[in-house]
């Protein structure tokens, strides 16, 4: 073999080389992307679901079943929040606890569910922003039609 047939050789095993590390990278960074897209929905879609069973839990008939309903989906977050969002559920939890009737507050409720949403709504979203200018807030019940 000449030294041209070598160079040649060389350059095909070289552009191979190069568009399969192209190829497994792009791979990568497309799974990587996917599977963050897709914790964000199992995320969004466990804070919704508390936020709608806490809704529930204020205007229910069926006091048993909304606290069985606020009770899983707070379990759920257990499972897939971020840590601030866990520790910020815990303490909302604790002080809704009937252990705690004693020493609640409209004031102190409505803080901690504030400290809550913001913290859902920043692991959600990875903006530092996200919450500046967000408002003290409180949930409302669900109210049926004709009510």
């Amino acid at each position: 073999m000449t030294v041209d047939n070598w160079v040649q050789i060389s350059v095909a095993i070289i552009g191979l080389t190069a568009a399969m590390i192209t190829v497994a990278i792009t791979y990568y960074c497309t799974k990587k992307k996917q599977f963050s897209i897709d914790e964000s929905r199992l995320k969004e879609k466990a804070y919704l679901e508390y936020i709608d069973a806490m809704s529930d839990n204020v205007l229910s008939d069926d006091i048993e079943s909304a606290k069985s309903r606020l009770s899983e989906a707070h379990n759920k977050i257990l499972l897939i929040g971020s840590s601030d969002v866990v520790q910020r559920l815990r303490a909302f939890a604790k002080y809704i606890s009937p252990d705690s009737s004693e020493s609640f507050t409209q004031s102190g409720h409505d803080q901690l569910i504030t400290n809550l949403i913001k913290s859902m709504r920043q692991d959600l979203y990875k903006n530092t922003k996200v919450n500046a200018g967000y408002p003290m807030i409180a949930i409302s019940g669900k109210h049926r039609r004709g009510e």
